[in-house]
């Protein structure tokens, strides 16, 4: 029996609109509303759906790092001095809150932050660590992995994605240890990762503006690279041909 699904891949991105953010932009996230929330170098800013412009939505913290919101809470990565911290806020209130920890820094490069229903990751661009914090046991781990990941990002079912020195990695995520799922490798200059709803991983690529294509099963969907697959003994290749982005 064959097992055959379809998605819907981009051929091309369309221009919609920009706003000015006040201070520099880190980092964005959607929430469940459409609207978007802005970690900036002056707090934290919304954009409302149909809104022209910005608005302050907290000016407790300075320099916000990244800013996710989940069903419940908010999580804020924001830094003070030569101290970053992470705040769990109500999504209803930002204002009741509780930090769930803090690290030293030294220096300037932005961490980045992934939240799911159990942990809470950031990387420590200074060390090349990880914190994964445990939102059930409070218990708090700095790990060094293999390779440094400079993006990060939970898929729905818990698993971490992560991407670092040209490759995109899913994990699967426990207490002071990740086991890898499978690799996607040949993705140069790969910096950020985010997913859609549907479960395509897009990777955009510092420097030289590009964004890859990624399936849930971790094969590039635009060219073709090999991906090691860590569940199987075999090798897998994307077979689906579509035209570049570029």
């Amino acid at each position: 029996m064959l097992n055959v699904s379809l998605v819907t891949v981009p051929s091309s991105l369309t221009f919609i609109f920009e706003h000015n953010t006040f201070g520099y932009c880190y980092s964005a996230n959607h929430r469940q509303d459409s609207e978007l929330l802005l970690g900036t170098s002056d707090g934290v800013q919304l954009l409302s759906r149909y809104a022209t412009r910005l608005s302050k939505y907290s000016t407790s913290e300075k320099v916000v790092n990244c800013v996710i919101e989940t069903l419940q809470n908010v999580f804020i990565l924001h830094r003070s001095g030569d101290i970053s911290k992470v705040d769990m806020c109500l999504a209803g209130d930002i204002t009741k809150r509780q930090q769930l920890f803090q690290f030293d820094r030294t220096g300037n490069f932005a961490p980045v932050m992934a939240v799911s229903y159990r942990y809470v990751v950031v990387n420590l661009p200074d060390t090349d660590q990880l914190i994964i914090f445990d939102l059930i046991t409070k218990q708090k781990e700095t790990i060094k992995p293999v390779v440094y990941l400079t993006g990060l990002h939970f898929l729905p079912d818990g698993h971490l994605l992560g991407v670092g020195r040209g490759a995109l990695r899913k994990y699967k995520v426990g207490i002071g240890k990740l086991t890898p799922v499978w690799t996607c490798i040949h993705l140069p200059y790969g910096y950020s990762v985010c997913a859609d709803s549907n479960g395509i991983i897009y990777v955009c690529a510092d420097s030289i503006k590009t964004s890859y294509i990624i399936s849930p099963m971790g094969e590039d969907m635009l060219r073709k690279y090999v991906c090691l697959n860590y569940t199987h003994t075999y090798i897998t290749k994307a077979t689906a041909k579509y035209k570049s982005l570029l």
